[in-house]
């Protein structure tokens, strides 16, 4: 996942999750020069789930998921090919 900001462009891997004092915390990988650590709040997780829904490209994003996917694997297969 890339995170982009006035301070930092960041691409975040995923490494371990954990349960902190009602927040999921996410944890970037170890691999990562900077680590990094996402406290999700139970309110995060509504507010974005609400706008989310509420947005007709996200079920237009989900709705074609496996066609994106696919579009996007093949993409940067082809990408590493390349070089």
């Amino acid at each position: 996942m890339k995170v982009r900001s006035k301070l930092a462009d960041v691409d975040f891997q995923f490494g371990e999750f954990e349960y902190k004092k009602d927040h999921l915390v996410v944890h970037s990988a170890p691999e990562q020069a900077m680590q990094t650590k996402v406290y999700v709040s139970p309110n995060d997780v509504l507010t974005a789930l609400i706008k989310a829904l509420s947005n007709p490209m996200v079920w237009v994003y989900i709705i074609g998921f496996p066609f994106f996917l696919l579009r996007y694997r093949h993409r940067k297969r082809k990408k590493n090919y390349d070089y």
